[in-house]
């Protein structure tokens, strides 16, 4: 899209809409990184100031398990005040994602819920109560970490156990999602009872049902009878509801659902502890967590004690700085590389480390530090340690993909590496599937360029690629968001692949999950694209679909300079299949055509 906010971030891709407003991602071009960009409309200026207020809170919380705010402000955008949110851009999947898929493993579930604690735990520590935990705004990235979203709606004053304050906005609606609403916030912490951060243990009381067994402990329909379940209802014992459960696990929940506030645990540390202490008496026989061989052990090369004092700290230095991932890492972590090479010495594995961290976060710019630090990672880490291969994964597999000579002289080192990825992180580990990607890109390219122009492509250069890159991505579907950028070219390339070689439904199917807003496409996408993709749903058996958005695409094509070749393909194809749905109505006496396609993929 190009447009820029404060001069500094591109908005790229419109993530989603909701409540707030539009949701994007974006690359913050100061320190050239890829943020997500919440913005949103306040409708008085008093909303406007409490955002500013909430932000400002929510931008004051450091913690590995709360998603980090970089920045807010207020802007001018088509003419309306604006105001706007950074934060870090997550890739994973929400606990209601997860729960919509059933009830995760035991193990999974304390985990999760003991970092959920942990993040209550600083906020409520620094005075903030989050007011709105709930699967949604809870999320487990791609690489296993738990972070608490969305402190949005969050206030200042309600501390662990004590503040007070009720929870209505200026208008008088009580703000936050009911189901996991405490009873004290569904009175606005009327007749003297607090609202604080004990709510918020609550709200965590009601997710961690439902991580347990699927279902919340108060689920009625109507507005009604949730209230009162909240207010007088006893609710049932997880135990109850799935049997095998650690016998700790009852209490716990019956704690942190107990109607007065004084009645549930002091604060969220003592949450943390107990569900730990539950973790450890998890019940034999219980579904484990999936997980995957440990890599083998590696030693470095040079020996440190490893409690010597030094060590530790600029150990946890390192942690911290990756846990953060401040603004300014890299330059954050050039400085560390330094102290630990003074102290430790440039072939420590700490050492090793941290200039691997810095490499990677600045390749997009340079990618020689990488490619140097690469003989020291294998000869101090070893060549199955996690971060080795990962850095042989980027470079050798972007080496492979996309730069000079032969992609094929890679194939032997990227079937190596894919064996070592798999026994590491698993077949569907995101490093896993890279490095089956870069192989298949490989070995399509061989000794050409990579395609630019696909159009220039060829039957057999199409089929060939579709036996490469076709059993990849079903996997890459079960792993990947549905914005990933790998996912969406493996898409983009096999639609286009199935086009050429006269597959339409196949094509079809893929361009709708592409492009599942057809008219959005038609008037405002890529025309060339828009004609493809309604002349495949047009061929593959719904003529209706594809004449409905035809009309769209024809209108702006006379305002396109250049276009009057396309413009008379686009009247060929709409003449071609307003025939053939004239003639499905002769056949078939209905008088109008039945959207096969539309049946056959569920629109």
């Amino acid at each position: 899209m190009g447009e820029l906010i404060e001069n500094r971030y591109a908005l790229e891709e419109l993530l989603g809409r909701g409540g707030f407003g539009e949701v994007w991602r974006a690359e913050d071009g100061r320190v050239g990184r890829s943020v997500a960009v919440k913005i949103g409309h306040p409708q008085t200026p008093e909303e406007t100031r409490r955002f500013e207020r909430e932000a400002s809170l929510a931008g004051s919380l450091a913690h590995p398990n709360i998603a980090t705010v970089h920045d807010f402000g207020r802007i001018e955008r088509d003419g309306r005040a604006a105001v706007f949110l950074v934060m870090e851009l997550l890739r994973g999947r929400s606990l209601a994602d997860v729960l919509a898929d059933g009830v995760p493993p035991l193990a999974d579930a304390l985990e999760w819920a003991g970092r959920i604690a942990d993040a209550l735990g600083a906020a409520h520590a620094a005075g903030i109560v989050h007011r709105d935990v709930k699967p949604a705004n809870v999320m487990v990235t791609e690489t296993g970490a738990v972070k608490v979203l969305d402190f949005g709606i969050a206030k200042a004053g309600g501390g662990g156990g004590g503040g007070g304050g009720t929870d209505l906005t200026g208008t008088g609606m009580v703000i936050g999602s009911f189901p996991y609403m405490a009873p004290e916030r569904w009175t606005g912490g009327a007749n003297g009872v607090p609202v604080d951060g004990r709510a918020d243990l609550y709200a965590l009381g009601c997710v961690l049902m439902e991580l347990l067994t699927g279902a919340r402990p108060f689920a009625a329909g109507e507005m009604h009878e949730l209230l009162a379940q909240h207010l007088t209802a006893e609710p049932p014992a997880p135990s109850s509801l799935r049997a095998g459960l650690p016998a700790v696990l009852d209490p716990l929940v019956r704690d942190l659902l107990a109607k007065d506030p004084r009645d549930r645990p002091a604060d969220a540390a003592e949450v943390s502890r107990r569900l730990a202490e539950a973790a450890r008496h998890e019940a034999p026989g219980q579904p484990a967590a999936v997980s995957y061989p440990p890599p083998p052990q590696y030693a470095p090369t040079v020996h440190t004690a490893a409690d010597d004092a030094v060590r530790l700290m600029l150990e946890r230095r390192l942690t911290q700085l990756l846990e953060d991932s401040p603004g300014d890492v890299v330059d954050r972590l050039a400085v560390l590389v330094d102290d630990l090479t003074e102290e430790l010495g440039a072939q420590d594995a700490i050492t090793v480390r941290a200039a691997y961290h810095r490499a990677m976060r600045i390749r997009r710019r340079s990618t020689s530090d990488l490619e140097r630090i690469l003989p020291r990672m294998v000869r101090v880490l070893g060549l199955e340690h996690p971060d080795t291969i990962t850095a042989r994964v980027t470079c050798v597999g972007e080496a492979a993909a996309f730069g000079p000579g032969d992609g094929r002289r890679h194939e032997e080192e990227l079937r190596e590496l894919i064996v070592q990825a798999e026994r590491v992180f698993g077949t569907h580990g995101l490093v896993t599937l890279t490095a089956r990607y870069h192989l298949a890109s490989a070995m399509h390219r061989g000794a050409r360029d990579r395609d630019g122009q696909w159009d220039a492509r060829s039957r057999e250069r199409a089929e060939s690629e579709r036996a490469r890159l076709g059993p990849l991505l079903p996997d890459l579907e079960w792993a990947l968001t549905a914005d990933d950028p790998v996912l969406l070219d493996v898409r983009r390339r096999l639609a286009h692949d199935a086009w050429l070689v006269g597959d339409f439904a196949g094509a079809a199917e893929l361009y709708w999950r592409l492009f599942p807003d057809l008219a959005e496409l038609a008037e405002h996408g890529d025309p060339e694209v828009a004609h493809r993709v309604l002349r495949c749903i047009g061929e593959a058996g719904d003529p209706g679909s594809a004449l409905a958005h035809m009309d769209l695409l024809l209108h702006r094509l006379p305002f396109l300079s250049g276009s009057q070749w396309l413009a008379q393909e686009v009247s060929d194809t709409r003449a071609a299949f307003r025939r053939d749905v004239r003639e499905r109505r002769r056949a078939d006496g209905t008088g109008g055509a039945d959207g096969g396609l539309s049946r056959l993929f569920g629109r």
